[in-house]
């Protein structure tokens, strides 16, 4: 949900998505939550209301550091988004900047209580990843490579959150900003440009860690007695480098 950092909106935009979100069933097999865009689109009253929208164990996506205009527009109130804002007729003259980088921004709004996604996170720093760690270790991170790519032509530093042993899932957003809506794609994606993530870590980030973020670890996302098993061939990833071949199981619907 977003709008547009507008608190004056909050309650119509809140009010205009619940409508729609109480059209989707929630079972064993379906989850849902309210969950904002980002933290340059959402007003803190917006954030109040979702909070108060998810009770129970829900898991909250929020997108975070895509752009650079993104930091810097909580950084100082400069940046492409200032002209953004301006050209959709939203003003933001009463925002006030934190003088930190945005997750500060969303961490400070969030519920810590609450599983929490960040999604792209293509600029995000060791200390952004370590300070949002601090906040909750309910904190997952979802990285969708190929978007980033055709978006921004750049990946995030990957050894930031290898260093700081940050829970890595793996995603491909949507078609308007991705080629294919494949997860084999994205493993590929960051083999190639960030070698030096292990196979293993890669196969983990895509499988169980995702099944965690979005509490399907129960069912889904590794081999054991009782979860949902559906492999029907072998893809296989040729490491030249090591001169070893990985066969490597992906389940397809």
């Amino acid at each position: 949900m977003f709008d547009f950092l507008q608190p004056h909106l909050a309650r119509t935009f809140f009010d205009q998505y619940m409508s729609v979100y109480h059209t989707f069933s929630e079972n064993n097999k379906n989850k849902k939550s309210a969950v904002p865009h980002a933290p340059y689109t959402v007003s803190d009253q917006l954030y109040k209301l979702l909070n108060a929208a998810n009770t129970g164990n829900k898991t909250v996506s929020i997108h975070n550091q895509e752009t650079p205009d993104e930091n810097e527009l909580f950084l100082n109130k400069s940046g492409g988004f200032v002209e953004f804002f301006k050209n959709f007729g939203f003003s933001i003259d009463d925002f006030l900047p934190d003088q930190k980088t945005s997750i500060h921004h969303a961490i400070s709004n969030l519920n810590p209580l609450h599983k929490t996604l960040f999604v792209h996170n293509t600029l995000s720093t060791e200390e952004d990843i370590a300070a949002a760690q601090n906040w909750s270790d309910k904190v997952y991170w979802a990285t969708c490579p190929n978007a980033n790519l055709f978006i921004e032509n750049r990946l995030p530093v990957y050894q930031n959150f290898i260093n700081r042993g940050a829970k890595m899932t793996i995603g491909t957003d949507s078609l308007t900003s991705n080629w294919q809506l494949s997860i084999w794609e994205e493993i590929k994606t960051i083999h190639k440009y960030a070698s030096y993530v292990p196979l293993t870590s890669l196969i983990t980030w895509a499988t169980s860690n995702g099944a965690e973020a979005l509490g399907f670890d129960d069912s889904l996302g590794s081999i054991e007695k009782g979860k949902l098993q559906v492999w029907s061939h072998w893809k296989i990833l040729s490491v030249m480098r090591k001169k070893l071949t990985y066969h490597i199981p992906l389940r397809e619907r």
